[in-house]
């Protein structure tokens, strides 16, 4: 069995489309979760089509039309979710835990040829559309197993992620993290599953420096 641990990060695969990589994640959620996923994808499938549009934090209908000038200010960076999933026809909340784990396990053991599965157990946003998953504190929580090309199991780790991010003054960001606008991170899926999923990869490899969530703003 090969180690799960490498003794360094490949940087430069960070770069390379959530696509590229083989289909290793699958990505479950509890019972409650998966009855509320088709509106969770719609909520957060509205507020991704106005963002691209905007490059504000709300919905099509709630935003001024002077809303577009932020358009011109961020034009350089590289958003979380247009990286992932430059087809906004291919996102959905499921797929972006997928896609997010996925980019890292490529670019810090991309021989991998074992399966990793990720069950979320608790999904809270702050202010999130929706009565169900609002809560005081935006996190996630779930377990994270990896099973060899045989099907054994050779680690299974919980994961607790809240927001703390990092921060740069940049508007034309294409550095490694995810970005997303302040709003966001009490807003959308996107900002607590970038520090899930840095958290879980940091457990499955100590020496790989994960990608998480940076904010880009004025």
């Amino acid at each position: 069995m090969r180690h799960l641990i490498l003794a360094a990060a490949l940087g430069a695969a960070l770069m390379v489309p959530a696509a590229a990589a083989q289909a290793d994640v699958t990505v479950s959620f509890t019972d409650r979760l998966e009855a509320k996923m088709d509106r969770i994808n719609a909520i957060d499938g509205r507020r991704e089509e106005a963002f691209r549009e905007f490059r504000t934090e709300g919905t099509r209908g709630g935003l001024p039309p002077n809303a577009r000038l932020n358009a011109s200010l961020f034009a350089g960076t590289e958003w979380a979710n247009e990286r992932l999933f430059p087809d906004i026809k291919d996102y959905n909340v499921p797929a972006l835990f997928q896609a997010m784990m996925e980019r890292g396990i490529k670019a810090a053991d991309p021989d991998f040829d074992g399966t990793v599965t990720v069950k979320i157990k608790k999904l809270q946003i702050e202010a999130f559309s929706l009565a169900g998953l609002r809560g005081r504190n935006t996190q996630a929580a779930g377990d994270v197993t990896v099973l060899d090309a045989d099907g054994n199991m050779v680690a299974q780790h919980y994961i607790w992620a809240s927001i703390v991010p990092a921060y740069t003054a940049s508007r034309s960001y294409t550095g490694p993290d995810y970005a997303y606008r302040k709003a966001a991170t009490t807003t959308r899926v996107g900002p607590i599953a970038a520090e899930f999923t840095q958290k879980a990869l940091g457990k499955l490899y100590p020496d790989y420096d994960a990608p998480g969530l940076v904010i880009v703003d004025r």
